[in-house]
């Protein structure tokens, strides 16, 4: 039989307890023995203190208009890790509800456009989240000094970690670089030029928007998200428009009167698809240190 966890009542392993009070080994041992809530492609997911660290840096903005995000209690973190920095526990609210991926066909067109207006207004207020100017040098994870950029346009493995705007500007020009070497890009394909960084989640995909009972819209998986040139987000979700295209050409439509589009950029970060993807290993310690 198992032992109850002192200071919580039977049911769902953290149920009515205090969530400070959890030692960190019991933390861990239910890490490996709770209920699965949520898997994705059967792979188990490991968190980052960065994605900690941006939930807290948006739960602490005080603007008029706020986004919903899981709440975070505590972070511990189990063994370093060269691209993570360290995998971690995260311990935060469980979001009940339904994703927008999983409803999408059965809701009216009104609903739909009460979840794409609430995404857009996540999208323009994450944007305009002040930064500290030892912010604004530090691109990438959130807090996260040492740690690569993950998502959709760093590679399979991520990249870096950046030492500063520039430093990710040479980053994406030698991907250029190599694109071209490699007949995949015009010759004359324009440099990239980063001129604001902003906070960006980079996988606003339906399957990461939780609609609860009150018919609120929660953000959730911000294992990607850093801060990155403004622009990433838009170009994100063009990217992916294949997973829901309706939600997608709804929510770009709204966002077109709202916030710059930045076609500029996302035809730029189109146009080395082969080095993010194919040519990704091609060069690859070269081109870290700038040889090519």
């Amino acid at each position: 039989m198992e032992r109850p966890i002192p200071g919580c009542s039977p049911g769902f392993p953290l149920d009515s307890c205090d969530m400070f009070q959890v030692s960190d080994e019991t933390l861990t041992t239910l890490f490996n023995t709770a209920p699965a809530l949520h898997s994705y492609e059967g792979t188990r997911i490991v968190h980052a203190p960065s994605e900690a660290n941006i939930l807290n840096l948006i739960a602490e903005y005080d603007g008029s208009e706020t986004i919903q995000v899981p709440k975070v209690y505590r972070v511990l973190n189990i063994e370093p890790d060269e691209i993570y920095g360290y995998k971690c526990i995260i311990l935060m609210d469980f979001i009940d509800g339904v994703s927008v991926e999983q409803c999408w066909g059965d809701i009216k067109q009104s609903e739909r456009m009460h979840i794409i207006s609430q995404v857009a207004s996540m999208i323009s207020i994450l944007r305009s989240i002040p930064l500290s100017q030892e912010q604004q040098d530090q691109p990438g994870p959130v807090g996260g000094q040492g740690c690569v950029a993950l998502g959709y346009w760093f590679t399979d493995i991520g990249a870096g970690p950046f030492r500063s705007k520039e430093h990710m500007e040479a980053w994406f020009n030698r991907r250029l670089d190599i694109t071209k070497k490699f007949h995949q890009a015009p010759n004359d394909a324009p440099l990239f030029h980063f001129d604001r960084l902003v906070l960006t989640h980079l996988d606003i995909a339906p399957r990461n928007l939780i609609v609860g009972s009150d018919r609120t819209v929660w953000l959730i998986d911000w294992g990607d998200a850093g801060i990155y040139p403004d622009g990433f987000e838009i170009a994100s979700l063009k990217a992916r428009r294949s997973e829901l295209p309706e939600y997608t050409d709804m929510l770009l439509e709204i966002l077109s009167s709202m916030i710059p589009g930045h076609e500029e950029l996302s035809q730029q970060l189109r146009s080395i698809a082969f080095a993010l993807t194919t040519g990704q290993w091609l060069g690859r310690e070269r081109l870290d240190w700038g040889q090519i």
